[in-house]
């Protein structure tokens, strides 16, 4: 009975404490409002945001899929920006300037993300009403991560083909905001279709250098290099590469920082293949020439090793590129046994050096003919022969003059690989496969 007695007061505290708790909580933290849509006044919402900013400086919301959430309709860019994620931001920007919205812009102004001179460049941009960004409207190119201060880059795609970038930078609070904005022009933007810009800076020209040799664009990649320290044949196998192999960018941050000097430069970049798997990079030298940053050095080794393994074995060995005896890169191409007629793959080889070789008359091309250690000096001497005339052949037909192309047939003398008496059947086989080839040489 005691206890019965003293336990009766206690259970009505414990009650009326939950009772009273949950009456507190309800006016505490009301039910939280739904996202405004573009139909709905949001002045408020936003000024609202304006004042707890001031106090509060908690990152916002975080996009999880950012390339959806530019689509969505009826959402405020405002409310899922996370500043701790560059993409995040980049994308937001674009919201902003695609739903016109300057309300959002003088959001990222009061919290210092955007400069005022910034504030302003957007706000013209998004008077214009030319200004269509395309689909994808962002996409990432590289990212610095060797300084201070973090940096990434990424171009703003205008549905006429015209380009913006917004460089941004990571501060101390590892929040993001945007440390330079370059836009196209008015006019480039008022053009029904514009030459998309390009930025003469590191980062810039390895970036257009990549475009250019991803979509065959010889002519405009070869502006882009040193001609003293990139061969004509690096391009053009990059080229070759790209379009062969289905290499593309990684999607994100295809381009990494490894060094930046004042006068120099280093990027690994990062490809993957058509299935979105990782496949090899490619390393870039660049160097400042007078006012131009050109590109210095292309080095494939990776690449080359990741095309390698996705052929697998087989007669059609393809290795575009190989070190010519003369310094520099040659092209080359492959045969079968005994064989002097060129594979589908070849002629359209020939086809990318055809349209290379017509951009400069006053040089020539050199095509030499190997054969494997495979039959008599004689008879390989003549099928090196017709190797290299075959390959001239095509290229006439290309348009090539034929007076602009020397061949010579070195029959089985100038072996790429050779094996050794320990070796076995199938490292024979391989070593022979690579010796039956004609590599050009251009003398550009």
């Amino acid at each position: 009975m005691i206890t019965k007695k003293s336990s009766t007061p206690l259970v009505t505290f414990i009650i009326s404490f939950l009772i009273v708790g949950s009456i507190a909580f309800l006016f505490l933290y009301p039910e939280k409002e739904s996202t405004p849509t573009n139909n709905e006044d949001t002045t408020t919402t936003q000024a609202n945001d304006k004042e707890s900013n001031k106090t509060n400086t908690a990152t916002p919301t975080n996009i999880s899929t950012p390339r959806e959430e530019i689509e969505k309709p009826g959402v405020e860019p405002v409310k899922f920006i996370d500043l701790k994620s560059s993409q995040s931001l980049a994308y937001a920007i674009a919201k902003i300037i695609q739903d016109r919205n300057v309300k959002a812009l003088e959001h990222l102004l009061s919290q210092q993300v955007i400069t005022e001179d910034q504030a302003k460049a957007l706000t013209e941009l998004i008077s214009n009403n030319s200004a269509k960004l395309a689909t994808p409207s962002v996409t990432s190119i590289g990212a610095n991560n060797q300084g201070a201060a973090p940096t990434a880059r990424y171009s703003l795609n205008f549905k006429n083909g015209a380009r913006g970038y917004l460089d941004l930078k990571q501060g101390a609070n590892q929040q993001w905001k945007l440390d330079k904005l370059n836009l196209p022009t008015k006019e480039d933007i008022n053009k029904e279709k514009a030459t998309p810009l390009m930025l003469n800076d590191p980062m810039g020209v390895v970036s257009a250098f990549m475009e250019a040799v991803i979509t065959t664009n010889f002519k405009t990649a070869r502006k882009l290099v040193d001609r003293e320290k990139v061969k004509d044949a690096t391009i053009a196998g990059l080229c070759i590469l790209f379009e062969e192999g289905a290499f593309r960018l990684r999607d994100e941050t295809p381009i990494k920082t490894a060094y930046e000097a004042p006068s120099n430069a280093g990027f690994f970049v990062h490809l993957q293949d058509a299935q979105g798997k990782k496949a090899g990079n490619v390393g870039i030298t660049v160097a400042k020439k007078d006012t131009q940053w050109l590109i210095a050095e292309v080095s494939l080794d990776s690449m080359l090793e990741a095309y390698t393994k996705r052929q697998g074995a087989g007669d059609d060995i393809f290795i575009p590129i190989v070190k010519n005896p003369q310094g520099g890169d040659s092209l080359a191409l492959f045969f079968g046994f005994n064989e002097d007629t060129l594979s589908p793959r070849s002629v359209r080889q020939l086809e990318i050096v055809a349209n290379i070789i017509r951009l400069d008359d006053k040089k020539n091309l050199e095509i030499s003919g190997h054969t494997d250690d495979v039959g008599s000096e004689r008879y390989n001497q003549g099928l090196s022969e017709r190797r290299a005339n075959a390959v001239k052949k095509q290229l006439v037909t290309f348009g090539v003059p034929a007076e602009r192309i020397i061949t010579k047939g070195f029959g089985k003398s100038q072996p790429r690989r050779t094996w050794s008496n320990t070796d076995d059947e199938k490292t024979r086989d391989d070593v022979r496969r690579e010796n039956r080839r004609a590599e050009m040489y251009l003398d550009f």
